[in-house]
């Protein structure tokens, strides 16, 4: 068994093919050139054939994020996602990341064991919910300027649990540690959009059909921010919005209320695992 990185010049279309066999409707078709530029995507051959593939981003900060693991149908159910998810925290350790985190859901059960007996365990408990822009909603955001910030403190993921998604590239769901400075970052690079006493960071044409904004919520009550949110992705051309929101049952009700639905391939519990390095520590 021979494990090694992608090589962006000549395994592209190879890559292609594999995730096609492994599933002809896989959503990374569709990121896959930004996936490849990423540079570190691993696949596992066997005697010449591709039979496992995943991927490490590096997230900055020593924080890494696993996520694309695919095995072939055939070589299923015969270890390889465990020699996989080892060579890509071997990877992890050689590029000198420290923790490392990955969002499993909650009824993949197999997956979350194997992560488990890498030393993994589950940190938070999110939902996975869609809206759906409105052009009857009231456009309450506007993209704040470079020295602009929040009107309110910040809640939601990052204040209940101390992780956000890092919306980094086209790829929303990356989760990293909670840090004031991200305000900065996203102003900087317009993610950043607020309104009186609300905020979210968003990450515009994440998916293109339907064309979807990714979205951080950060400030505001959900019976105001929601709506705001459908605005704006109404007013960006947008058909739909997507979030991880915590899965709280004093939230959830609201959830149905406001007409956000669970996404349809996650189910209703997503759970983020992490590996920590047990030396580091954290903010």
């Amino acid at each position: 068994m021979d494990f090694r990185l992608v090589n962006p010049s000549r395994d592209r279309d190879r890559l292609r093919g594999f995730l096609s066999t492994t599933d002809p409707e896989d959503y990374l078709l569709e990121e896959l050139d930004e996936w490849v530029l990423e540079g570190r995507l691993w696949v596992e051959e066997d005697r010449g054939e591709w039979v496992a593939f995943g991927r490490l981003h590096d997230l900055g900060d020593r924080e890494g994020w696993l996520s694309g693991m695919r095995v072939v149908p055939a070589r299923r159910e015969q270890g390889l996602g465990g020699k996989l998810v080892e060579a890509l925290l071997a990877d992890a350790r050689s590029i000198g990341l420290r923790d490392v985190r990955a969002a499993i859901e909650d009824g993949n059960v197999a997956s979350r064991r194997l992560f488990e007996r890498f030393g993994f365990r589950p940190a938070v408990v999110m939902t996975l919910r869609r809206g759906f822009a409105r052009s009857d909603a009231v456009d309450l955001l506007h993209r704040a300027a470079p020295d602009e910030r929040p009107d309110g403190p910040v809640g939601w993921l990052p204040a209940r649990t101390g992780r956000v998604d890092l919306l980094p590239a086209s790829d929303g769901g990356r989760f990293g540690e909670w840090r004031p400075a991200l305000l900065s970052r996203w102003a900087r690079e317009g993610k950043l959009y607020v309104g009186p006493r609300l905020a979210a960071a968003v990450q515009v044409d994440w998916w293109k059909e339907p064309r979807t904004l990714w979205v951080n919520p950060l400030v505001g009550e959900p019976a105001v921010l929601f709506p705001a949110i459908s605005a704006l992705a109404h007013t960006l051309g947008h058909e739909e919005w997507q979030a991880f929101l915590p899965s709280l049952e004093t939230f959830r009700a609201q959830y149905v209320t406001l007409g956000l639905v669970p996404h349809p391939a996650w189910g209703d519990r997503v759970l983020l695992y992490e590996r920590l390095d047990p030396t580091s520590t954290r903010l």
